[in-house]
């Protein structure tokens, strides 16, 4: 016969009757998920929770060092503008995340075999499974999400910026104020019109931002892409060659937008150039201005609109209703029609999507060329407004897929940091824009002295002059009559939020 002396149990020493230990068991498997190798430890399973635990502390005090002396910022951006660091960082986060899930499913188990948990009820061990996969989920959601955007950024920084910078206007990276030497910068911007319909490509929107990198006010240059004699720098190869080459190669109209396609179908004109169209037609845009290109940045109009979509929308102020479709088939005989498939209604703060954000920036039906591109001017005006940083990252994967296929651009990746600086002012910032139309220019035989004159004079407002005194005087007659309201002047550059 066994004896069985008092106090002891024969299911073992690590048993208790049944349920007790739960609320320990809990506890301690959510402070070993919290902090990896802890709740090991208090399993007794010293030397593999402190194997586990001493590299963690040792990270969380790193961290806690670069957040405290200020540097989290700078690391953390310096990184984000690395593509092998983002191979690294989505490496890190899957592998780290099936680690983490590993330790937390040991500690739980260990904990169940230590002493005082006890054998556990049905709707306990329920219990018990349900906790341990919330927990997986909490590692595995956000590591996925890390690793997918990082592999987003990476994708990104490999397909559309470049390694290296051409621009003498360049930012000293290395510097605490990168652009302290460059007072302004100026960035090209090209929507390229490439429809089944086109020969190549040609950009049916051009536009020229200068940025004062001091104060972050902008100017902003809506070009017409119909300008005719468009120059080239003199004593270039292309200035003896435009428009001459242009007609014998048989373009239809030798204007400003048919350049980027004369670079591409002459390309010994434009040595050394990586795309012959780009620097053929930052030649020219450069020559009109007078102002020195040191970025281009190009956006396929198609693309645009998965930008927009990618940004879930853009809110504009629809002036009056603008036709989706319609304008004429060019070099048709007698002229055909696109026909209109649709209208966007005249309203304020019209929450337009990409599909309809694209048709207000290019819709030609009833509208000349000046009032396109102030519609032009109102989008980029809206989308500098509205999209922030935080807008930016929770849209970042769709918007670096979308990015990645539809645009191009010659700024290196490791100068974004510092565009991120400028983008910041940008932002707070005055943003004017200076459209060159019927009402300041002719397009068809433009004047490029007056054209430079008018680019300079809005890149550089004199100060306004100081109005005099409208408050009345003892002797004033009640009845004068109010001054007439100044007329805009079409020479001087406007905020275009305040046109749409």
């Amino acid at each position: 016969m066994t004896l069985i002396h008092a106090g002891d149990d024969p299911r073992g020493r690590h048993a208790s009757s049944s349920g007790e230990g739960f609320t320990r068991l809990v506890l301690l498997t959510v402070l070993g998920a919290l902090v990896p190798g802890a709740g090991l430890v208090a399993a007794g399973r010293r030397f593999w929770g402190w194997l586990v635990l001493l590299p963690v502390l040792a990270v969380a005090g790193a961290g806690a060092a670069v957040v405290l002396t200020g540097r989290l910022v700078p690391l953390a951006r310096s990184v984000a503008f690395d593509p092998q660091a983002m191979l690294v960082i989505a490496a890190g986060a899957a592998v780290g995340a099936v680690l983490w899930c590993v330790v937390i499913v040991a500690t739980h188990a260990s904990l169940r075999r230590s002493p005082g948990v006890g054998r556990l009820t049905r709707g306990q061990r329920l219990g018990s499974l349900l906790l341990v996969t919330a927990l997986l989920g909490l590692v595995v959601v956000p590591s996925a999400t890390a690793a997918r955007y990082a592999m987003a950024n990476h994708d990104l920084l490999e397909g559309v910026f470049g390694s290296a910078s051409r621009s003498g206007n360049a930012p000293n990276t290395a510097s605490a104020d990168p652009w302290a030497k460059v007072p302004r910068v100026t960035v090209l911007m090209l929507g390229a019109d490439t429809g089944a319909d086109r020969v190549g490509t040609r950009p049916d929107t051009i536009m020229v931002a200068s940025i004062d990198t001091k104060t972050g006010d902008t100017t902003l240059l809506n070009v017409p892409r119909q300008l005719a004699d468009v120059p080239f720098p003199q004593g270039s190869p292309a200035a003896s060659q435009w428009p001459t080459k242009c007609k014998e190669d048989g373009q239809n109209g030798c204007m400003l937008n048919a350049v980027y396609l004369f670079g591409t179908q002459n390309p010994g004109l434009f040595p050394g150039a990586a795309d012959p169209g780009i620097e053929a037609t930052e030649q020219a845009v450069s020559a009109a201005t007078g102002l020195d290109i040191d970025y281009y940045a190009m956006v396929d109009l198609e693309g645009f609109q998965q930008l927009v979509d990618a940004m879930h929308g853009l809110t504009l102020n629809v002036p009056r209703d603008i036709p989706i479709g319609g304008g004429i088939i060019q070099g048709t005989k007698p002229e055909r029609h696109y026909p209109i498939t649709g209208w966007i209604k005249k309203g304020p703060a019209q929450q337009l999507d990409g599909y309809h954000a694209l048709w207000f920036a290019r819709s030609r039906e009833g509208s000349d060329n000046d009032d396109r591109m102030a519609r032009q001017q109102c989008v980029i005006s809206a989308a500098v407004k509205q999209y922030g940083p935080a807008e930016l990252a929770a849209a970042f994967p769709s918007l670096a897929k979308a990015a990645e296929k539809n645009i191009q651009t010659d700024i290196p990746a490791d100068e974004l940091n510092a565009f991120v600086d400028l983008g910041q002012l940008v932002k707070g910032g005055d943003l004017r824009a200076l459209s060159f139309t019927n009402a300041n220019i002719s397009t068809g035989k433009p004047d490029y002295d007056a054209l430079r004159a008018m680019v300079k004079d809005a890149m550089y407002p004199a100060p306004a002059a100081p109005s005099a005194s409208a408050a009345p005087t003892a002797s004033s007659s009640s009845a004068a009559a109010a001054p007439e309201p100044a007329k805009a002047d079409p020479h001087q550059a406007v905020d275009p939020s305040t046109t749409c």
